[in-house]
């Protein structure tokens, strides 16, 4: 797809890994595999650093000298945005919500090794006024600032999963035909919305399910919007609708952030059949999801990739006692 070009910026070591997860597979009794975008890499890697390579040479691109952007404590995008501005020796500032606990630990000490200023906020729904108050405030200056929403979840930030689309059939394809569904986390919204502008781009029959991490109202809503404006950018005709999205809201729990019985249970199992570390925010939540809809026969005679989204330093973030009361309740 020539109009759907590489990033200015090489953040990311790809492609990433596609392989068969053995003792899961034979658990469910159907083929399961894992599209390793843990291993993207830079900062730990993860699913953001897709979206930082477009979105940190858009920056570039703008000549910005400041980087900005907005997350949670322990935020997997706001630590791929802190490590690439400081690489490309540019001033990076974190506005970041939620509770701290003790000494700065897993992503948030990451962020304090990178040089990144952090700036503490009460309440998420304040995070983004904070930002582009800052960013108003050193454009006054004679500063450019370059500022990036939740997630690097915009049309240029999800033109990573777009490619990332491309990538993951181009291996599907060396393998046997067989119907096939792709499920990962779903957040702010931008991975899916790239998922879905690579699978119109390639025409591919594979199945998007996104499972729900977060108690968003309306996340239809906000990836249409996000895959509209990237089918805009690249002059694809074609507008998304809600209907056009498939979340999964059962597994969400007490609500972002939040570890479940379940995602534990799957983190641990995980960890031991397949040498594979989740993270309770995201990936042990959607790996649930996967689990449970098998078992429940969603997916009778497909093949599962299961898209592993990283973010796995997060893990390190809480008390070994939510891991072990946490399972204790289900062993």
């Amino acid at each position: 797809m020539d109009f759907l070009k590489s990033p200015s910026l090489k953040c990311a070591t790809l492609p990433t890994p596609l392989h068969k997860l053995e003792a899961l597979s034979g658990r469910l009794c159907t083929e399961v595999f894992v599209k390793r975008d843990d291993l993207t890499g830079s900062a730990m890697g993860g699913n953001k650093i897709r979206n930082a390579e477009f979105l940190l040479g858009d920056a570039l691109q703008q000549q910005a000298d400041v980087i900005l952007t907005i997350g949670a404590l322990q935020s997997n995008h706001a630590l791929a945005i802190a490590t690439g501005s400081r690489r490309l020796g540019k001033e990076c500032h974190l506005f970041l919500s939620g509770e701290l606990k003790g000494e700065p630990s897993a992503n948030l000490l990451l962020n304090q090794l990178a040089g990144a200023h952090i700036h503490m906020v009460s309440s998420p729904s304040d995070r983004h006024t904070a930002m582009m108050k800052y960013a108003a405030d050193l454009s006054a200056k004679g500063q450019k600032p370059y500022p990036i929403p939740l997630g690097g979840s915009n049309d240029i930030g999800s033109q990573g999963y777009a490619l990332a689309f491309l990538e993951l059939q181009n291996q599907l394809n060396k393998l046997p035909h067989k119907p096939t569904t792709l499920i990962f986390a779903s957040s702010s919204g931008g991975t899916y919305a790239g998922l879905l502008i690579g699978k119109a781009l390639t025409g591919s029959p594979v199945k998007l399910v996104g499972i729900k991490v977060d108690l968003d109202p309306k996340p239809q809503e906000v990836i249409c919007s996000i895959a509209n404006a990237l089918a805009g950018r690249l002059g694809i005709s074609r507008e998304f609708e809600p209907n056009d999205v498939r979340l999964e809201s059962g597994h969400v729990g007490e609500g972002y952030g939040i570890p479940t019985k379940e995602a534990l249970v799957v983190l641990k199992e995980v960890w031991q059949s397949e040498g594979i570390l989740l993270d309770p925010i995201y990936t042990a939540k959607a790996m649930a999801g996967l689990i449970d809809l098998s078992i429940r026969d969603e997916f009778a005679n497909e093949r599962l990739i299961f898209l592993h989204t990283g973010g796995s330093t997060a893990t390190f973030s809480f008390s070994p006692s939510v891991f072990t009361s946490g399972l204790d309740a289900q062993d």
